[in-house]
């Protein structure tokens, strides 16, 4: 028994009528905002990181990733406490540590890197203040710190602002040679460190 062939105009017509579909799917697709789009996968929504999308205005399912300052470990930055303040908890060996940051200190370079003040608090006495630089990797899709500076212990940040060509400089109060631990910093410190391209701190 022969088969039966379909007529050629037939034939054509099977990849043209493909090709009208494939052409009104993405007409639908860029008529729709990126919001639209959101809305319609609401459980994608929920898995963005949150404070990324909140503080940096980033969407990411990754949360910003730090390297604690002397030390191999790292942390991720996943919790909000007390308004603005971020925070973090690390363990290496025995010891375990707690990491802040202050989302209102923050100063922004060209949209992918990032200055903050980082205090860090482990089983000893101290409160260390580090500044940081924080770089966003847009193929891992992940903030991630590059280096950091230690300011001193148990200081008194007061600001942080974007300086004269990539700068920054940080204010803060620091313990005279006379004071003691206890007792609130009453020296004032201004110091400036350039953000170079290569993702370092430089102190000027």
């Amino acid at each position: 028994m022969k088969k039966r062939l379909l007529p050629i105009p037939l034939i054509l017509l099977i990849p043209i009528v493909l090709l009208i579909i494939v052409a009104v799917a993405g007409i639908y697709r860029f008529s729709l905002s990126d919001e639209e789009i959101l809305a319609k996968f609401p459980s994608q929504i929920s898995n963005q990181d949150a404070i990324m999308q909140s503080v940096f205005g980033i969407r990411t399912l990754n949360p910003w990733t730090v390297k604690i300052p002397e030390s191999s470990a790292f942390t991720f930055i996943d919790d909000v406490v007390e308004g603005d303040l971020l925070k973090g908890s690390y363990e290496e060996g025995a010891e375990r540590g707690v990491v802040t940051i202050e989302s209102e200190k923050i100063v922004s370079f060209d949209g992918n890197t990032y200055v903050s003040i980082l205090a860090l608090s482990n089983q000893g006495s101290g409160l260390f203040y580090y500044l940081m630089l924080s770089q966003y990797d847009e193929f891992r899709q992940r903030l991630i710190s590059k280096d950091s500076v230690l300011l001193g212990d148990r200081i008194d940040v007061q600001s942080l602002e974007e300086g004269d060509k990539q700068s920054v400089v940080v204010t803060f109060l620091e313990h005279d040679k006379n004071q003691a631990m206890a007792e609130p910093p009453s020296k004032q410190v201004k110091r400036i460190f350039v953000v170079t391209n290569e993702g370092q701190l430089l102190n000027q």
